[in-house]
């Protein structure tokens, strides 16, 4: 039962003259459990990843090349022959997975780096978690996500609505029935029976997966003190995003990342379809701190940040999106909760189970959301079979 016209939440993308606009910059990590989930239900992916060896690199007003992983540390910013040493182990360690267990924050682990060597690990964790707060995320959670980058990214053909479409089409192929504009009035457990209305109609479940922000599932199952506590303790990571329809591409760098300031420039289109023939769909983000709130200047920030490494853009630019203060996850795992998010068993609420971004211990942004809603599934059918709860 989805609550709005169109399946997908924030995986919808919206097309303007050719142009396809996700809500805000969108990477399938080819490693992670949402690639996992689609390869499982036979759901194409097509799409390319980004040059990451012409990145660049922005530290204050100078650019540099940009360092990505190991073996790149040989073009590091402006760093001494130490630093370029450490950084090219740090890279190492990151890939073996050798950094410690959950229950820090990421900020203790680089700040026992060299102050520059730092900086790059959390621009890049920055980048690849959208979370601008390495005082606050697990350092294991954050450094797991980096990790996971380095088996590749991939932009998607067409926007993210071509994984909806090909869900919803795997979905209907194994039975399922799909109802768009079926918001939920009321959700309650009744004589071991849940009483879902929607549409003016009760219908009777043995079990109820939601998928949902937090504040909704709070308001949902009110009498659920797990559900409630969790979502009054999410804390969401959000972002200024600005994406901008180009009538043709244009000179200039096809990726940059900030070293000394939350911001990130990606020309998606250059990897996959996303605009017409000769035109460019450019994105940038202005990442924001947990506490932070938007402010119309971000947006002025992104544009010089287009005007410094895009010259020219201005004159090419045929649609446009801004997008204030958008929640990219509704929960990112903190270190003072040993880096756990909510659980997706609801142990006060028999037969209630949870999916989302902010739900579950395995991965970021849309894995966690992937990872998530398997897990819940499996939750689901095995209370179905009378198998006790494992939380």
């Amino acid at each position: 039962m989805e609550a709005a016209p169109e399946l997908g939440g924030r995986a919808q993308t919206r097309v303007l003259d050719g142009f396809c606009f996700n809500q805000g910059p969108h990477a399938l990590y080819l490693a992670g459990a949402l690639k996992a989930a689609l390869d499982e239900l036979g759901v194409s992916a097509p799409g390319g990843g980004p040059l990451l060896k012409d990145g660049l690199a922005l530290w204050g007003e100078e650019t540099y090349p940009l360092p990505v992983g190991p073996g790149e540390a040989d073009i590091a910013p402006p760093l001494s022959a130490a630093d370029t040493r450490c950084l090219a182990e740090t890279f190492g360690r990151i890939g073996a997975g050798d950094y410690g267990g959950p229950g820090r924050p990421l900020r203790a682990f680089t700040a026992a780096l060299p102050a520059a060597v730092g900086a790059v690990i959390e621009a890049l964790v920055r980048n690849s978690t959208y979370s601008h707060a390495p005082e606050e995320i697990d350092a294991k959670a954050a450094l797991d996500q980096l990790r996971l980058g380095y088996r590749g990214v991939s932009y998607v053909d067409g926007g993210w609505r071509t994984l909806v479409a090909g869900l919803e089409g795997a979905a209907a192929a194994a039975g399922a029935v799909l109802r768009r504009e079926q918001p939920i009035a009321a959700l309650r457990r009744e004589r071991e029976r849940w009483l879902v209305e929607a549409a003016g109609v009760t219908e009777r479940f043995e079990a109820v997966i939601i998928a949902a922000s937090p504040e909704v599932s709070r308001q949902l199952v009110s009498n659920s003190a797990e559900v409630t506590a969790a979502a009054l303790a999410a804390q969401p990571v959000r972002a200024m995003t600005l994406d901008l329809g180009l009538q043709a591409v244009g000179p200039g760098a096809t990726y940059a990342l900030g070293i000394d300031a939350p911001v990130y420039l990606s020309l998606h289109s250059q990897a996959a379809q996303l605009a017409p023939t000769g035109a460019g769909l450019l994105h940038l983000s202005r990442f924001l701190a947990p506490d932070e709130a938007p402010d119309a200047g971000h947006f002025g920030e992104l544009e010089r940040l287009a005007d410094r490494v895009r010259p020219g853009w201005r004159e090419r630019v045929a649609q446009r999106q801004r997008l204030v203060g958008i929640t990219v996850a509704h929960d990112y795992p903190r270190w003072r909760r040993g880096g756990r998010r909510t659980p997706v068993v609801v142990a006060d609420t028999p037969g209630l189970f949870l999916a989302g971004d902010w739900v579950g211990d395995d991965g970021l942004l849309s894995d966690a959301s992937a990872a998530s809603a398997t897990m819940a599934a499996h939750a689901a059918a095995a209370f179905l079979a009378g198998v006790p709860a494992q939380t």
